[in-house]
């Protein structure tokens, strides 16, 4: 008798705990079929347009090329003065508009002796790009590309020996007759292609609107006289004319409004 009802004890407690067992997996199961509560739902966003790019004006600048006035004091017979303005944006890029004043004289004694001047003014207007602006505020290394005029005139002044007469030795004078070349109201353009580095020399005080610029210049020539007599040599803001492409260096010396 209290086998069979021991028998029956144990067989009840595992029909329970099996029923038990069955009810909490579809509980569980159930639970993770249903979409819980605190699940992230991940919604994408439209991409918002980039707004345009706006290029402040944060500063102003004028300055005088330094370089210029070195080779005037090294050469008493070229005379050059060379000024710059610039607009910057956002350091980013910058307008630069430069002009400048130049007179330049070559001569050679005898026997061939000439002399030849040209006088005249230029003006450039260019843009330069920043290509360090993500890594520097105040500072720049600037590539960029210019368009320039010069209006100019020049004289030459030269001899020419008569030998039609000179059947003598080549040590006897001769007879010169003197000419004059003279010029006026020419006309000269060129392309520029340029870099180089702008520095600011202090963060605070006067210095620090006091800016050095560095420029290396390849230029072109694009346009020249060709109804003269005499080809013209020099060209202020261009420089020597033997070569329709020539070199030039500028160290300007700028402060920042």
């Amino acid at each position: 008798m209290k086998k069979r009802y021991f028998n029956f004890l144990i067989q009840s407690i595992l029909t329970i705990l099996l029923f038990v067992s069955l009810f909490g997996i579809n509980t569980i199961l159930a639970q993770q079929n249903r979409p819980s509560d605190t699940t992230r739902v991940i919604v994408k966003k439209k991409k918002e347009p980039k707004p345009p790019a706006v290029y402040t004006p944060i500063s102003f600048r004028v300055g005088l090329d330094m370089w210029s006035m070195l080779n005037n004091a090294r050469n008493s017979n070229i005379l050059r003065f060379n000024g710059n303005a610039e607009i910057t944006l956002n350091n980013i890029w910058f307008v630069v508009l430069e002009g400048g004043y130049g007179d330049a004289l070559s001569f050679k004694e005898n026997p061939n002796a000439f002399q030849y001047q040209n006088t005249g003014s230029f003006g450039t207007i260019g843009i330069q790009y920043n290509v360090l602006h993500r890594l520097l505020d105040r500072e720049a290394l600037v590539i960029g590309a210019k368009y320039g005029i010069a209006n100019f005139s020049h004289q030459l002044n030269y001899n020419i020996d008569d030998r039609y007469w000179d059947l003598e030795a080549v040590e006897n004078d001769r007879t010169r007759f003197f000419r004059n070349i003279k010029e006026d109201n020419m006309s000269f353009s060129w392309a520029e292609i340029n870099t180089g580095l702008k520095v600011n020399l202090a963060r605070t005080g006067f210095l620090s609107h006091i800016y050095m610029s560095y420029l290396f210049k390849i230029r072109m020539r694009m346009s020249q006289p060709t109804d003269v007599i005499a080809k013209p040599t020099t060209i202020a803001g261009f420089g020597q004319n033997d070569k329709p492409v020539n070199l030039g260096f500028s160290y300007f010396l700028s402060y920042e409004f």
